[in-house]
């Protein structure tokens, strides 16, 4: 109780600081430092503001010690007395640039600098930029070669954190300005070089999972969906950073690393920059599945209209026209190299025979295998966009105002219709969009013969399943995109609040358009299914997983598991679309093999697929059983005010009865309900994502 009248037990810290002469590593060997920062010690923090302990307490996390106390101890306290994060020394620390400017000297030190240091360095700015955003970011600005220094550690992960959470500094209004200036500073520029295939390996890894972090962390700063009431839609297309890496001049330069014939690291280069591809690709994809949510929302609120009800916000145009050409370079510069990924697939580079449990072999290699993920997720991209509800409004526009949306949700079907007819001349002369890089590069990839060969490397190595899984993938959404676009009650005339238009025979311009993108595709499934044989492949590898199993210990071939789902995708393409197809598919579709194949090792192979695992459960009155369990006999429970029934060894002189239990009862209570039976699907899909191949 003696608190109460200001006893208060003297800290050793408060006599340290009062001593004449006291320094910095006499505080840091005291124990109780944290606590009386965290406690903020008023005569503590005195001290530590002075300026020449701040230069020493910066100083103690980037000096090189060869004691283990100074190497370990004191840098670790001395970033924790800022993680406290005490606003008095925060802002001594800002207030004084000399002190940044002698702290951020570390980055100048020759790659590479030393982890430990890096960390505390990283955290101590990271504080400073949390507390007082707008000084450190002009600090920053104010370095010349601040930029250029992180840029030389990168590959240090403190420090590459460092540089997204500069980035991230864009998104509050203290840092707005910074990606600009980012810009400015070449950044994408820098780290686009470090790909260049006469670098090492290392470097590349470094700049693209750095450049991965930026896409990230600019997408994510864009915001999404979720927008307060009156505010306005944000386009979230990342930010001037993303705009540049997806810019021509960059394509071209990535592209042509990836491409070099005599560059040592090449295939490092291909590694890295399809990495980079595919992840633009999917925050594209992300982005139309954000828009198509919010208008489905749209659609539900005004078909459930009341009076007054807010009808929440449509997709803008602006957010349309970014969407339409938002991946224009990206896709026009692979057209422009499908032949030379198509020669790689056939002649890989740097490739020699290896000695593997089978003997001597040619492995796929990771060069391969990245250019079939980057087919792959083009063909993803195709079946996302020309299935989407919002193709109309990606290649046509908004040629209607949303005002015309009469609070019922009808409108004239037929001016609007002819509204988008008169229109189209206009399009057709814009600039081209993501719809016309599709459809090119789908004719490229049946010209260059593309997806047989991926047919083939598949069959060529049973035991990547890596492989297996990504053209397995490629087939199913070539074939369904066809499903999809050959199919003309997909894309009836619909206007932006989701109902259908009458035309009263007026030509739909977007069955049009759907037209020639279902001849495109209806080539691409005429190259997988002639080209490539697929049927017959399929037969041939059924027979010689047979012959392998066969044999004394044999076992299945490693793409038997995918060879079914790409079964299945045939049989539901043919039931689709039989009639699409001339005499050339109807001939493979129906030769005798084939329909052996279907109606034989097929069927026993999904009939046993759908039994459950495990085998079936042991036969019992399932009924009976979970419709007596838990219940209790109303003729069991005495009247209301009767005695008690008797303990259950009363009966036998005291004794516990063990056997006075109802042997019937716990007959009933053996079998609690009807088993949750686990069967497979025709096409597999949940097993699919869950990986469980083979």
């Amino acid at each position: 109780m003696f608190w109460r009248f200001g006893y208060h037990p003297t800290s050793n810290v408060d006599a340290l600081v009062e001593r004449e002469g006291a320094t910095l590593e006499d505080l840091l060997d005291e124990e109780e430092l944290l606590q009386e920062c965290k406690s903020h010690n008023s005569k503590l923090i005195d001290f530590l503001c002075r300026p020449d302990i701040l230069q020493k307490l910066l100083d103690t996390i980037i000096t090189e010690h060869a004691d283990e106390t100074k190497k370990f101890k004191y840098p670790y306290l001395a970033s924790e007395i800022f993680g406290c994060e005490i606003y008095a020394i925060i802002d001594a620390v800002i207030t004084n640039p000399r002190l940044l400017e002698s702290f951020w000297t570390f980055l100048e030190r020759p790659a590479p600098i030393n982890p430990l240091q890096a960390s505390y360095f990283s955290k101590v700015n990271s504080i400073l930029m949390q507390k007082k955003a707008a000084e450190m970011v002009g600090f920053i600005k104010s370095q010349p070669k601040s930029i250029s220094t992180i840029l030389t550690h990168v590959g240090n992960s403190s420090i590459a954190e460092l540089l997204l959470k500069i980035i991230s500094q864009e998104e509050i209004p203290e840092g707005a300005g910074i990606v600009m200036w980012l810009s400015q500073q070449s950044l994408i520029p820098s780290l686009v070089d470090r790909l260049d295939p006469n670098l090492d390996i290392e470097t590349h890894n470094t700049a693209a999972q750095t450049l991965l972090d930026i896409i990230a962390v600019s997408y994510q700063n864009a915001g999404g969906i979720e927008q307060e009431e009156g505010a306005p839609i944000s386009l979230g297309s990342g930010n001037s950073l993303v705009d540049e890496l997806k810019s021509e001049a960059m394509m071209r330069k990535i592209f042509g690393y990836m491409l070099d014939k005599t560059a040592p690291n090449a295939t490092s280069s291909l590694s890295s920059g399809v990495i980079i591809m595919i992840e633009l690709i999917r925050r594209y994809c992300s982005e139309i599945e954000q828009a198509e949510y919010q208008q489905h929302q749209f659609q539900t609120q005004i078909m459930q209209a009341r009076g007054g009800q807010d009808f929440g916000i449509l997709p803008t145009t602006e957010k349309m026209k970014s969407l339409a050409v938002d991946l224009n370079d990206l896709l026009k510069v692979i057209g422009e190299k499908v032949e030379d990924f198509s020669y790689l697939l056939e002649h890989p580079r740097n490739m020699q025979p290896t000695d593997t449990t089978i003997g001597k072999s040619t492995p796929l290699g990771s060069e391969r295998l990245r250019t079939c993920e980057l087919f792959a997720e083009i063909l993803h991209l195709q079946y996302l966009y020309f299935s989407s509800p919002l193709f109309e409004r990606l290649v046509f526009g908004d040629l209607v105002e949303d005002e015309d949306v009469a609070m019922d949700g009808v409108k004239d079907g037929a001016m609007e219709v002819d509204r988008l007819s008169t229109g189209i001349e206009s399009i057709n002369l814009k600039k081209r969009n993501v719809a016309d890089e599709l459809s090119s590069i789908s004719e490229l990839l049946v010209k260059a013969n593309v997806l047989p060969m991926c047919l083939s490397l598949f069959f060529e190595f049973p035991w990547n399943n890596f492989l297996h899984s990504v053209v397995y993938d490629m087939i199913a959404k070539v074939f369904n995109t066809y499903s999809f676009t050959s199919q003309s009650s997909n894309f009836s005339a619909v206007g932006p609040d989701g109902v259908e238009l009458v035309t009263d025979g007026i030509v739909n311009p977007l069955e049009e358009k759907m037209k020639e993108v279902s001849i495109i595709f209806k080539k691409l499934v005429v190259s997988i299914l002639v080209d490539g044989q697929l049927t017959a492949r399929i037969v041939g590898a059924q027979r010689r997983n047979d012959a392998d199993v066969a044999q004394p210990r044999g076992v299945r071939l490693g793409y038997m598991g995918h060879l079914t789902y790409i079964s299945d995708e045939v049989s539901k393409l043919v039931e689709k679309c039989f009639e699409d197809f001339g005499p050339e598919v109807a001939g493979l579709v129906n030769s005798e093999d084939w329909q052996s194949y279907l109606n034989g090792v097929l069927r026993d192979t999904k009939e046993r697929d759908r039994q459950p695992l495990g085998g079936m459960r042991p036969a019992v009155n399932m009924h009976s059983a979970s419709s007596s369990f838990g219940k209790v006999d109303e003729a069991d429970i005495p009247p209301l005010g009767a005695a008690p029934p008797p303990k259950i060894g009363a009966a036998v002189g005291g004794s516990i009865g063990f056997g006075a239990f109802n042997e019937k009862d716990d007959d009933k209570s053996a079998e609690d309900g009807d088993p949750s039976l686990r069967t497979y699907g025709n096409n597999g899909s949940k097993d699919w994502q869950e990986g469980n191949f083979d």
